[in-house]
């Protein structure tokens, strides 16, 4: 069947009229917005009835699936497909689907499951452990030197293999020393927003930058050059804030386990890894950086990598580490799909603002919408001054951290550190912690504004 022209007027228009059909999509959208806000709530459920029941296995499994907050929004998605169905039948439903572009969902799963492999994480870790040792080794300075270096990082092999990374050392080098909650939910709160902003340093590592690139046709030196030294002056200067208001919480930390400095530091046990392997891994990651706006490339490049994967696996993590990419993609995926409906109220709301008011919705919107959701919606805006396209990116990044649901790579991060939170993320004290920082970034590009 034919993608039906009233569906394509919908998604097209710039009418915000609420009909029966973009109320319900919208309320399917809350739902799912909801969901993500309450997901901690499902864990702590799934563990108390799995602790007095053992018999209720299968219910505590469910319930606990229903906290995984990767898969929220796919999950209601079902229900969206059933609307758009009844009101547009089936056949549209499907061509609806597949009209969406997925090459960002599947750059992150294949970049994810790269940064990941054994050779890449161990040549971070040296890295970071150098620049570590540099600084005295103690918790207090990998933890300024992980979320130092990260975020920058992050701005070359891509956001979410930095996220992974960074979320790695941090659960190794500060989680497992047990720290206060302050401190556990400062870092995480602080790791959120400077890998959002740092991300804007080049054109290809953060998914909102992926597709602004795209529509406003803004190339790497663009990107950094808007964006550069006041990124990293942010990051070092919330950073810095930060350190000394943890000083206490530091001191607080108990020792580090000795088998976890092994498992970082020599990873004895799996044996060395081979140079050539390395280059490999990082030949293979660059490429996929390189063909990020090509999905047939970078995909079919790994699938090739996997056969490399299975024939290196004496020196490989085994099995591959796929659950956690796999998961991060179907939630940017599930956004994606339920973005092309929210057009309507969202293009007005951010159509026709000023420069520091498009800078805030922009940050409001990216809290409660994702960034790369807002910033597909952006696109569908024409005729924006460059001083407002400024505005607006640099909203969406700031407000990167203030939610898991913010910023694509966060559930990763969320994801690795969330075992040494009891009974689950709380999302308003994330909030709170990730406050501070979002506003001082606010404050440096709103005083600070890229030349036109």
């Amino acid at each position: 069947m034919i993608f039906a022209a009233d569906l394509q007027e919908i998604l097209a228009s710039e009418t915000a009229s609420a009909t029966p059909f973009r109320i319900l999509t919208l309320l399917i959208f809350l739902a799912a917005i909801t969901h993500t806000l309450l997901a901690h709530h499902f864990i702590s459920l799934s563990k108390k009835i799995r602790k007095k029941n053992k018999n209720l296995l299968v219910l505590s499994e469910i319930i606990y699936f229903l906290g995984e907050i990767e898969i929220v929004f796919a999950l209601w998605v079902i229900p969206l497909v059933i609307v758009v169905s009844i009101f547009h039948g089936w056949g549209e439903m499907i061509q609806y689907l597949n009209s969406r572009v997925y090459v960002e969902p599947f750059f992150i799963v294949v970049v994810m499951s790269l940064a990941s492999t054994r050779p890449i994480m161990k040549l971070a870790g040296k890295g970071v452990h150098v620049i570590g040792k540099f600084f005295g080794d103690s918790a207090r300075s990998w933890w300024f030197v992980i979320l130092t270096i990260g975020p920058i990082l992050g701005s070359i092999i891509t956001e979410a293999a930095a996220m992974t990374i960074a979320a790695l050392l941090l659960k190794r080098k500060i989680y497992v020393c047990h720290p206060t909650k302050r401190l556990a939910y400062g870092t995480m709160g602080l790791m959120f927003v400077t890998f959002s902003v740092g991300g804007v340093l080049t054109n290809f590592a953060a998914p909102p930058a992926l597709t602004l690139s795209r529509c406003w046709n803004w190339d790497l030196m663009d990107f950094f050059g808007q964006f550069g030294w006041r990124v990293i002056i942010g990051i070092l200067l919330v950073n810095v804030l930060y350190f000394f208001l943890f000083q206490k919480d530091f001191k607080m930390l108990k020792k580090m386990p000795h088998k976890e400095e092994e498992v970082l530091e020599s990873d004895a046990h799996k044996g060395p890894v081979p140079i050539w392997i390395t280059l490999v891994h990082l030949g293979f990651l660059a490429w996929t950086i390189s063909m990020a706006h090509y999905l047939p490339i970078f995909l079919g490049s790994y699938l090739l990598f996997l056969g490399f994967h299975q024939a290196t696996r004496m020196h490989q993590y085994t099995p591959l580490n796929l659950k956690r990419p796999l998961m991060v993609g179907l939630f940017l995926a599930g956004l994606v799909i339920h973005g092309g409906f929210q057009g309507w109220w969202i293009e007005p709301l951010i159509g026709d603002l000023g420069y520091g008011a498009m800078m805030l919705t922009g940050t409001i919107l990216t809290a409660f919408n994702e960034n790369t959701t807002v910033a597909y919606l952006a696109c569908l805006l024409e005729d924006l001054q460059p001083k407002i396209q400024y505005a607006l990116a640099a909203g969406l990044v700031a407000g990167g951290g203030l939610t898991i649901m913010a910023h694509a790579p966060n559930p990763a991060g969320q994801a690795l550190l969330r075992p040494h939170f009891r009974g689950g993320i709380s999302p308003w004290n994330l909030f709170l912690a990730a406050l501070l920082p979002t506003l001082i970034f606010l404050a440096i590009f709103f005083f600070f504004p890229a030349s036109s």
